[in-house]
């Protein structure tokens, strides 16, 4: 209604993955020195920013590993192909805006019924005063 979704796709600077707040920023460089699971993709758009495990890229379902002797607050390793994993370097913390809240599929449905609820709930109480 008042923010209207957008319909092309957004140009993203890089490929990336993002997992515990942070955006990761994925490379050409193959990782051997797998740790452990640590994650996945939880969403995945081109669209337009999401929240939690979200990529640009990569489908839901594509996990994340810790690489041995680098924190994961410098690079995590994303699995690409079955024995494929490549470096993902944190680029910056995750943004949250209002804006993707605002465009949530169940946002404005749910503030339409709770519009007619407290209009129908005026006119009631004005009715029998």
């Amino acid at each position: 209604m008042i923010l209207p979704k957008h319909s092309s796709a957004t140009t993203w600077a890089f490929s990336f993955v993002s997992w515990n707040g942070y955006v990761y920023e994925v490379t050409d460089e193959p990782v051997t020195d797998i740790d452990k699971e640590i994650g996945h993709v939880t969403s995945y758009s081109d669209m337009e920013p999401l929240g939690g495990n979200f990529s640009n890229t990569y489908e839901k379902g594509t996990m994340y590993f810790s690489i041995k002797g680098i924190s994961t607050s410098q690079a995590i390793a994303v699995q690409v192909k079955d024995e494929l994993y490549l470096k993902a370097v944190m680029r910056h913390e995750q943004q949250s805006t209002i804006l993707n809240t605002l465009q949530n599929k169940l946002f404005f449905p749910i503030s339409a019924g709770l519009i007619v609820l407290i209009l129908m709930a005026i006119i009631i109480i004005k009715r029998f005063k």
